[in-house]
């Protein structure tokens, strides 16, 4: 249990005569602290911890009593408790917490007191505000103090106001009702009791009005001698229980006495927050793999299918030679057999080398073979008449000129004869090729003698009729990637 000391000239009000809390003063000298000292030690000794209540509006003595009492006890289960509330309600709400001491922690009881105080409806009818310190009040209200026959209701607690009464509004709307029933206290001097009967209690809903001893620090709390101060509370047997179960409690880190303070009342730490709620996620959707550990190489993720494309690729002569160079299918391999697999190389490879596609539809047997055309003749690649120029046939070779007028004779090589593997990709070239590269292209040499037309071999001699000029087509650029273009060389 926890004992309840009320700190300051607060009689009780008689309502709760069972269990009442102790109430010790604090006027005068050493005498009031010795005395002071004894009743918590006293109090300390039967309940095993003390809650002192005091007003805060008056607090700065009471909080030196509480501070001297712990260091002289050497103990830290003395706390102090400061309300802001007026005297009247202070005196109740000191023995609802007596009252409830024996049901609940010191922690918890030292949080039920700030419930209390929310819960109440206290206020005064005063004549005059002009004095008033201890509830804010606008200069309207203080100007009107000054004038003859005004009178004032205020409300006192967490949600202080000042309601100058009229005829037209003589009551103002209560900020806090308690719930039913409610019970209301008064005490008055030389105050408007008429006001408070035939005014105020059928507007808060008051099912019965005591009349107690009017508090010695009422004047000074309301700054005027002529007053008539009320509470209302609630008088529902459940009323203190609801408000027991109504707050958070968390034990203290330090002390673990339950409270839900910001501050703990007795080893003063202060509490962690509340804890927010965690944010709700993202919709839950397909799981991501796991990121791979350092040195593990990550799961291999499978590109997607393309789809096909629904337009069939262009045909001709002029995107022949820009696609890929088709590839016959491989048969599947019967079973227990694997099919060979080409090794990727990682080698830089002569754009002018065959594939090894490429090389064995050249090396297969074909049914038939067209004669290949050669370039015009000039001087040879070599030495004249050594026969060290060669030729790659698997090129194709483009059209001439018309300026040039004849050609080689057709290549008398025959069909089948088998056509050259192609040179490595890594086989250097000539120095010489490299300096042809580097000469400018020099001019079309004139067409030599003994050499006719192409279009007179293929017609019987005839020269054919001359047509429209040719117009210049995609594969009329010389040289090209892929293939071989042959020029006279210059003599050195």
């Amino acid at each position: 249990m926890t004992a309840v000391v009320l700190a300051g000239d607060f009689p009780s009000t008689g309502i709760l005569q069972a269990t009442l809390a102790y109430r010790v003063g604090l006027d005068g000298g050493d005498e009031a602290c010795a005395a002071f000292i004894d009743h918590v030690a006293y109090a300390l000794g039967q309940r095993g911890a003390v809650l002192v209540v005091y007003p805060s509006w008056k607090g700065e003595r009471a909080r030196r009593m509480v501070r001297l009492a712990r260091s002289a006890l050497l103990t830290d289960r003395v706390a102090g408790v400061p309300l802001d509330v007026p005297p009247l309600a202070l005196s109740l709400i000191a023995d609802q917490l007596a009252f409830a001491s024996g049901y609940a922690r010191p922690g918890v009881l030292a949080s039920l007191a700030g419930r209390l105080s929310e819960s109440v409806y206290a206020g005064a009818w005063v004549n005059s505000v002009a004095r008033m310190e201890h509830i804010k009040t606008g200069l309207g209200a203080h100007v009107s103090s000054y004038l003859p026959g005004n009178a004032f209701s205020v409300s006192a607690g967490p949600r202080p106001a000042v309601h100058r009464i009229t005829a037209s509004k003589p009551v103002p709307e209560p900020a806090v009702r308690p719930a039913d029933p409610v019970l209301m206290l008064f005490g008055h001097e030389n105050g408007d009791v008429e006001w408070l009967q035939h005014r105020l209690r059928p507007v808060i809903g008051a099912v019965s009005v005591t009349a107690v001893a009017a508090q010695p620090m009422s004047a000074q709390y309301w700054g005027t001698r002529k007053y008539a101060e009320f509470v209302a509370f609630s008088g529902h047997p459940q009323a203190l229980q609801s408000l027991l179960a109504g707050s958070p409690y968390r034990p203290c880190g330090w002390c673990g006495e339950p409270t839900a303070l910001p501050e703990c009342p007795f080893c003063l730490m202060v509490q962690p927050g509340p804890e927010a709620a965690p944010a709700p996620g993202p919709p839950a959707g397909p799981s991501r793999p796991p990121a791979p550990r350092p040195g593990q190489a990550g799961p291999v993720q499978a590109e997607p299918a393309r789809p096909p494309s629904a337009q069939p690729p262009p045909s001709g002569p002029a995107h022949q030679d820009l696609e890929a160079p088709p590839t016959r299918p491989q048969p599947s391999p019967p079973a227990g057999e694997r099919s060979p697999q080409w090794p990727r190389a990682l080698d830089r490879r002569d754009p002018h080398a065959a594939t090894p596609v490429q090389a064995e539809e050249e090396l297969a047997a074909p049914t038939r073979r067209e004669p290949v055309l050669a370039a015009p003749v000039g001087p040879p690649h070599g030495a004249e008449g050594d026969g060290s120029g060669r030729r790659d046939d698997r090129t194709r070779v483009q059209n001439p000129p018309s300026s040039w007028g004849k050609a080689a004779p057709p290549d008398a090589r025959p069909a089948d004869a088998a056509v050259p593997a192609a040179e490595p990709a890594d086989a250097p070239e000539p120095a010489d090729a490299e300096t042809d590269a580097a000469e400018p292209p020099p001019s079309e040499p004139p067409p030599s003698e003994g050499t006719s037309s192409i279009g007179h071999i293929l017609n019987g001699g005839a020269e054919p009729p001359a047509g429209p000029p040719r117009r210049t087509a995609p594969d009329d650029d010389w040289p090209r990637a892929g293939t071989v273009g042959f020029r006279p060389r210059q003599p050195r």
